[in-house]
């Protein structure tokens, strides 16, 4: 009987694991090759590229995944996954690599700013 239990306390320990929290607001991603950048805030996500108009979609609710946080809006789908990231243009070192697709086209790069 007390291997019973002690069977029972360990998965209920283990199956009571607290998710990780969403990247606190704001969040702010980057990418190169073509440039862009990314914002998350409470009320936006906003991605924007040098030579285009920023592109606007409500913050939908997270979803939390495996490896990380993923948004999906009608425009902009966000997967935020959790692992260093470098830049490709700087010896700078991000805590998450982050893939963003914008009206069908995907776009690579890091974030946790």
């Amino acid at each position: 009987m007390k291997r019973i239990s002690a069977c029972f306390a360990l998965a209920a320990i283990g199956g009571c694991a607290p998710l990780p929290p969403p990247p606190p607001p704001p969040y702010h991603a980057v990418g190169t090759e073509p440039f862009w950048d990314l914002l998350i805030d409470e009320h936006n996500l906003t991605f924007r590229q040098p030579d285009g108009q920023p592109i606007t979609q409500p913050t939908p609710r997270v979803i939390h995944g495996f490896a990380g946080e993923i948004y999906q809006t009608p425009r902009i789908n966000v997967n935020i996954v959790h692992g260093q990231c470098g830049d490709g243009m700087s010896d700078r070192t991000y805590p998450d690599k982050v893939q963003v697709t914008v009206d069908g086209r995907q776009f690579n790069g890091c974030g946790g700013l």
